[in-house]
């Protein structure tokens, strides 16, 4: 190793000074990308002196007392990411630090816009609609919630093709049932090497346009997982054009290890701004399209950032990222792309969907903390891109969620219009199914939180086929009880609980820890 002290280059930096009230205290933060939120978006931090926040996109700060608060966010991401750092001075907000660091001084930088207002969950709306039409996102259609099955959350890595095949028999059996699924994706375990998309592997003996031809035969849409812009060290793209990949200061691949197990560990990013890449890119593509499959999701996304020497010595890892997107989408205009560990904002205009939170499991622990990072990230839902809240998973078997926590889990299917699943239908119990169902027939649209609980959304408010409605997760271990007039119904009416469903309700509702209840009126 050679560690020492070296000049950083100059890139872009500015401030924006704040004069707000001295009891200022209100931050809402966010992540770039698919990654669990450890900490809430919203949050009242503590006095302090020391203690200073970033945040990435977008950042809001203000006064929840006098409703005075600030937004300032990035609106474009075509050469840079943006970052954002709240600086206090003397336990008061003194400024918020802008910062890109691949647009260096002299250079045209990303568009940043300052919105100020008195409710800070519009300001997020109003911010996604000003990426939304900066980025040239495309309107979408949004009338059915999108339904699907996925192999990973059942299976992982160990599928076979005789799990994929009876699954796929299994949804095709319940088309007239509660869930009908849209999509059936075949995901990890099919290739035979990270990079090597269109290799099979000998556990797939049945060459997938065969099952690709099955799948539309079925009447659903065939779809696909990989990594388009990575590869492993052992892979056959790697071995035999080593000259594709981003190099490192000495000229050799830049590699990182990935989450696969060896010797599919140690990942390469190819360099998409190298036309032979991009040509390589297009061809996995139409080659799968050829195939029958017409939805993708693309993992790994983050890793086509990799900072190094690529063919260009003008493009930045944003630029180039973007480029070899775009050539994707050019590659198969018509099918669904899903993006998923991206970094969101370079990804505007270029996918129909994002994952919007980190890989969910049959487990309280962690559906409790995807729900909390899918909530929080209401203002995105079908603005910037569909949100792909993961799986939704209600099942009683491979897993321990009671049937309380398997609604939460369903409700972020409700809120975001997405619910796709990997639960295996032939073994779920009929409360599990209908629930499963719920989940892909309801839609909360223009669902903005109402209370919060520790910094995370407990509380939305909306409306559900043209009423008014209000959901709400309880993630705490206590009863919590809350009346009609602080959830903003009418207490003299009746409302319908619909996610157990309860049924009628009057003045007030009661819901158990770990569970969730959507009140229609």
């Amino acid at each position: 190793m050679n560690c020492k002290l070296t000049a950083i280059k100059p890139y872009y930096q500015r401030q924006i000074l704040l004069d707000l009230p001295p009891d200022s205290y209100f931050v809402y933060r966010q992540d770039n990308n698919m990654s669990l939120l450890q900490q809430p978006a919203a949050f009242f931090y503590a006095i302090s002196f020391d203690e200073d926040f970033f945040s990435a996109d977008v950042i809001v700060v203000g006064n929840e007392r006098t409703n005075q608060y600030i937004l300032a966010g990035a609106v474009t991401a075509f050469r840079s990411l943006t970052l954002f750092h709240l600086v206090r001075k003397a336990a008061r907000m003194y400024s918020i630090e802008v910062r890109q660091p691949d647009i260096t001084e002299g250079e045209t930088p990303e568009e940043v816009v300052i919105l100020e207002g008195d409710d800070w969950r519009k300001l997020l709306c109003q911010y996604a609609d000003i990426c939304a039409e900066k980025m040239n996102v495309p309107k979408f259609n949004t009338e059915k919630n999108l339904t699907g099955y996925c192999t990973w959350y059942y299976y992982y890595a160990d599928v076979t093709e005789k799990d994929f095949l009876e699954n796929m028999q299994i949804m095709k059996d319940h088309q007239d049932s509660c869930y009908k699924a849209q999509v059936v994706q075949i995901d990890d375990g099919y290739q035979t090497f990270q990079g090597d998309w269109n290799d099979q592997d000998p556990s797939w003996p049945t060459p997938l346009p065969e099952i690709g031809k099955k799948i539309q035969e079925s009447g659903m849409t065939a779809g696909i997982w990989l990594m388009p812009f990575l590869a492993s060290t052992a892979s056959r793209v790697f071995r035999e054009h080593p000259d594709w990949f981003v190099k490192d200061e000495k000229d050799q691949p830049s590699v990182a290890k990935g989450w696969s197990p060896p010797p599919n560990d140690m990942w390469a990013c190819l360099d998409t701004t190298n036309p032979e890449v991009l040509e390589h890119l297009v061809k996995i593509f139409r080659t799968f399209y050829s195939w029958g499959f017409r939805y993708f999701k693309m993992d790994g996304l983050g890793f086509g950032l990799r900072p190094g020497k690529r063919k260009d010595p003008d493009a930045t890892p944003v630029s180039a990222f973007r480029q070899g997107l775009q050539a994707i989408r050019n590659a198969v205009p018509d099918c669904h792309l899903l993006g998923c560990c991206p970094p969101f904002m370079p990804t505007l205009g270029l996918v129909d969907s994002n994952r919007i939170s980190a890989d969910t499991k049959a487990v309280w622990g962690a559906v409790k903390i995807i729900y909390n990072t899918v909530a929080a990230r209401f203002w995105m839902y079908d603005r910037l891109f569909r949100a792909d809240p993961d799986v939704i998973i209600t099942r009683q078997n491979r897993g321990s969620l009671t049937l309380g926590e398997a609604r939460i889990s369903a409700l972020g299917g409700i809120l975001t219009g997405v619910s796709l699943t990997s639960d295996n239908l032939s073994v779920i119990e009929p409360d599990r199914l209908e629930l499963l169902g719920r989940a892909a027939n309801i839609r909360m649209r223009n669902a903005v939180p109402l209370k919060l609980n520790l910094g995370w959304p407990e509380v939305f408010t909306g409306t559900v086929d043209g009423k008014n409605a209000v959901a709400i997760a309880n993630t705490t271990n206590e009863w919590k009880e809350f009346t009609f007039a602080s959830l903003h119904l009418d207490p003299e009416k009746e409302a319908e609980e619909i996610l157990h469903p309860q049924g009628k309700r009057k003045y007030t509702i009661s819901v158990a820890p770990h569970d969730a209840v959507l009140l229609i009126q």
